[in-house]
């Protein structure tokens, strides 16, 4: 009798097939349980394995995965507009028995008719240098918050640069001691721009352009002007919020209007600021990463795990079967295998 050979695994003399891993990564990075507690489970159902060896097996299947995780930021920079923003994560000092502050560095891109693709990348760090790393070369529409590393490389003319107005917004929104009348009024102005949004995206892609540039463009330069006297006259105490509010916007003068350039960009940032919020969920159940290693695998995972959920699929089954094909599949055709044409097959 013949015997056939086994196929072959992603993890080579790994006890867990790539059913079990999938199982596993969706329960860190999309369910947020620490790895202990996953033992628990697991232990519940007659499966005696340690938090150690679960966690060895995340980290082997995330480094499986990076040829994937590179592929995801490259369809992600290859998109016209993009959306960038960062924060923080704590990783655990070798030796110390305490942790330090990382960064998790998120860009995103919507995917028309198909949902929203985030790529993660992690750093100790949150210098200007990351930045320019990851922006190098990229000529589109970049969305973000006032981070001066954006504002430095569009004055290069490097991309164009779309700060977001929900932050413009809060400023005013907090600034509560400052001039209540003017200050109403510059928030009446940001919620007409975002009516004439809403009406934009209910319409045809040229007519939210029409409406962007012929009926928006004229309320910001009006809130300018005001926002430009406001400051420039009258009396204005040097480190109240109602201040802080008018120089922020001031300051953002030559950009504010850059997202009526477009049919296809956002307003806001809100399209990245939403995929990082399960990182703030999951750092308070898993605490940290166990280094900068950790920090990678984190991030190849959460990438993937992220992008599935705003496509509408389920990680679980996508990564069991983009696991059980990436041995065959050709290197130079991994997008075929990124969750938003996964969900095209």
């Amino acid at each position: 009798m013949r015997m056939t050979e086994a196929p072959e695994r992603l993890l080579s003399r790994c006890k867990a097939d790539e059913s079990l891993l999938a199982q596993l990564i969706v329960q860190k990075y999309g369910d947020h349980l620490p790895v202990y507690r996953i033992a628990e489970i697991l232990g519940r159902d007659g499966m005696d394995v340690s938090a150690p060896t679960l966690g060895n097996w995340i980290q082997r299947a995330g480094g499986a995965l990076a040829p994937l995780h590179n592929a995801l930021e490259q369809e992600i920079m290859s998109q016209t507009h993009l959306y960038m923003d960062e924060t923080t994560i704590e990783e655990l000092a070798p030796g110390t028995g305490k942790t330090k502050q990382s960064f998790l560095w998120a860009r995103s891109a919507e995917i028309a008719d198909r949902g929203v693709l985030t790529v993660f990348r992690y750093a100790d760090n949150r210098r200007h240098q990351m930045a320019e790393e990851m922006l190098q070369g990229y000529g589109g529409f970049v969305h973000s918050d006032k981070y001066a590393a954006y504002q430095r490389l569009a004055e290069q003319k490097a991309f164009t640069w779309c700060p977001c107005w929900a932050h413009v917004r809060r400023k005013f929104v907090e600034a509560e001691g400052g001039d209540p009348p003017f200050r109403e009024e510059i928030l009446r102005m940001i919620g007409q721009l975002y009516d004439l949004e809403r009406r934009g995206w209910e319409s045809s892609p040229d007519e939210r352009l029409r409406l962007r540039q012929e009926e928006a463009i004229p309320i910001i330069d009006s809130l300018l002007a005001k926002v430009k006297d406001r400051l420039e006259t009258g009396s204005l105490l040097p480190k109240s919020k109602f201040r802080e509010a008018l120089g922020y916007t001031l300051s953002l003068a030559g950009y504010l209007r850059n997202y009526c350039r477009s049919h296809e960009g956002r307003i806001d940032n809100n399209v990245v600021e939403r995929a990082i919020r399960p990182v703030a969920i999951g750092r308070n159940h898993w605490l940290f990463v166990g280094g900068p290693s950790a920090g990678q695998v984190a991030a190849i995972l959460l990438s993937l795990v992220q992008s599935c959920r705003s496509c509408g699929l389920n990680p679980r089954e996508y990564l069991e079967d983009v696991m059980r094909r990436l041995l065959d599949h050709p290197a130079n055709a991994l997008r075929d295998l990124l969750p938003h044409r996964w969900g095209q097959r």
